[in-house]
Order: C-alpha cells, then sequence, then structure tokens
C-alpha cells in the first residue's frame, strides 16, 4: 500500500483526483482524513520532534567536521 498525501480540505479538488486515478489506473483508493486518524508516536519520534530546531549551524559544522576527522582516522588506522 502507498500513500498519496495531498494537502487540500477542497473535498471537490480530492473527489475528482480520485475519481481520475480510478478510471485511469483501476486503482482502489481510499481518501482517509489525517485528521481524524490517530497516530501513536514513538519515543523516537517524540525526541526528533523535541530536537527539531536545536542545531544550529556552529552545532551542525562541528559535527560534520567530527564526523570527517573520525573516518579519517579510522582510514589510516585500517
Amino acid at each position: 500500500m502507498t500513500t498519496l498525501n495531498i494537502d487540500t480540505n477542497d473535498m471537490t479538488a480530492i473527489k475528482e483526483i480520485q475519481k481520475m486515478v480510478v478510471q485511469k489506473f483501476h486503482f482502489d483508493v481510499q481518501i482517509i482524513n489525517k485528521k481524524t486518524v490517530n497516530h501513536t508516536k514513538t519515543k523516537w519520534a517524540e525526541f526528533a520532534e523535541k530536537m527539531d530546531g536545536l542545531f544550529t549551524p556552529d552545532i551542525v559544522n562541528h559535527i560534520d567536521t567530527s564526523r570527517k576527522e573520525a573516518r579519517d582516522n579510522f582510514i589510516a588506522n585500517a
């Protein structure tokens, strides 16, 4: 199963897209309103949400440099 996310509340447009996909590709299409679906978040999803936006350009640069140094040291010691 594949999910196609359409960012609109225009049900007329969504119904037209559904009709076109069914007629052209003969797919079974179900419309699921994302607001009514109850998603439980995993611990990692909650962690990612908390971390979102906390990285500054300096932190990202430091991580990038550290990763390069670690790779270079690994190759040199191999």
